[in-house]
């Protein structure tokens, strides 16, 4: 059964500081003070703003001692800011010269994912902020290295263990926080309907602490490269009660001219070397898929002949294309829109970490680039598509 929200409790909107680079305690300070408060001044000036935290494992190390915990709750509360969520999925340095696959390390079927987990979450409840918070993390882990039943039950068990410790953090601190798988192309959960078998073999018989602290992150870029149609995605969990935690606004790359060259030559154009853009075809009721771009530079008939191709890019959700690239902006506005008609999901965090490969002219048209003019302008594009907020919304 659908256990909603608190009908008049307000939407909590963040953006994820991943778009910063920043690994230390010191260095997540000075994001926050540099970075975060003046998009806070922008988009929420004189009142508390949703911070969308990103903590790696080297911050989780340090955030071990309670001092530590201690000053990062200071330092939020002095700017003004309160944490609602954390981005617990990269482990190690997610502005590396090269993240690939290493993003998805250590995955699930290891205790050190585990214990990375427990570690965030401590933090995260020390600090300012609402009663029910989430982390979102890795949807088991990548998916060649994963993809057995024999790999989901040990990742079953030990998503198990991290709820147990939720639970007794609870009791403890008074703060619930909720664990949050993040699909993604390749990894061990990519689709809904996945999504949705794991509960009722996994997550289901794991009972209340699996309810309480136990759900899903929905990435609206992940879901759209899948081909997947928002508003029945959403409909699908919801009705088979797996709770959606918090909704990840982002957007995909996007071309529905695959067999011209110059419109595959204009995807090829966001090949870089950090992250990887795992990218698809729907052609013939099927689903094309491939680890990386650059695996595209020739392309089988089957893939030129199929009638779409869409990129995991994170590009920024105003974003609309060029003209030959288009995003997929129309799939995370009815995500959003089906959440909350659905009173679904009360956490929406804006996930934009690729501005670096917008076209110079898209970012100069916002204060000659300014990046955050650019994520205030994020808050703008998703406050257009959300219904009129009750008083005392953040």
């Amino acid at each position: 059964m659908h256990h909603p929200r608190p009908q008049r409790e307000p939407l909590h909107l963040g953006y994820c500081t991943n778009v910063h680079p920043g690994e230390s305690l010191a260095q997540i300070e000075r994001v926050l003070m540099h970075d975060v408060a003046r998009v806070r001044d922008r988009v929420a000036p004189g009142r508390p703003f949703g911070l969308g935290l990103r903590l790696g494992n080297a911050a989780s190390l340090e955030l071990a001692e309670p001092s530590a915990r201690d000053r990062l709750a200071k330092h939020v509360a002095d700017l003004d800011l309160y944490a609602f969520t954390v981005n617990g999925f990269p482990y190690g340095d997610f502005a590396a010269e090269s993240v690939k696959s290493a993003v998805y390390r250590p995955d699930w079927t290891s205790a050190e994912r585990v214990t990375y987990t427990a570690r965030v979450a401590e933090a995260l409840a020390a600090l300012p902020g609402p009663a029910e918070r989430t982390i979102s993390t890795v949807a088991g882990g990548f998916r060649p290295e994963t993809d057995s039943p024999e790999a989901r039950g040990r990742i079953a068990v030990n998503l198990g263990a991290a709820a147990t410790h939720l639970a007794r953090l609870a009791a403890r601190t008074g703060v619930s926080i909720r664990l949050c798988l993040e699909p993604e192309p390749w990894t061990t959960l990519e689709t809904t309907a996945e999504v949705i078998d794991f509960w009722r073999r996994h997550i289901h018989p794991l009972g209340q602490v699996g309810r309480d602290h136990l759900g899903l992150c929905y990435d609206c870029c992940h879901q759209a490269v899948q081909f997947e149609h928002p508003t029945d995605a959403i409909g699908a969990l919801v009705a088979a009660d797996v709770p959606i935690g918090k909704i990840q606004v982002s957007s995909a790359l996007h071309i529905d001219r695959p067999a011209d060259p110059k419109a595959r030559a204009a995807l090829a154009g966001f090949a870089e070397p950090r992250y990887l853009h795992q990218t698809t075809a729907r052609a013939a009721g099927a689903v094309l898929r491939t680890l990386d771009i650059p695996d595209l530079a020739h392309p089988t008939a089957e893939w030129i002949a199929a009638d779409a191709w869409r990129c995991h890019f994170h590009v920024p959700i105003w974003w609309g294309g060029d003209g030959t690239v288009g995003t997929t902006r129309a799939d995370w506005q009815a995500a959003v829109k089906a959440a909350v008609a659905a009173d679904a999901c009360a956490q929406l965090e804006i996930e934009t970490y690729t501005w670096h490969v917008i076209p110079a002219a898209e970012r100069a048209a916002l204060e000659n680039g300014d990046l955050h003019a650019c994520v205030a302008a994020e808050f703008d594009a998703l406050r257009a598509v959300l219904p009129a907020q009750p008083e005392g919304a953040r």
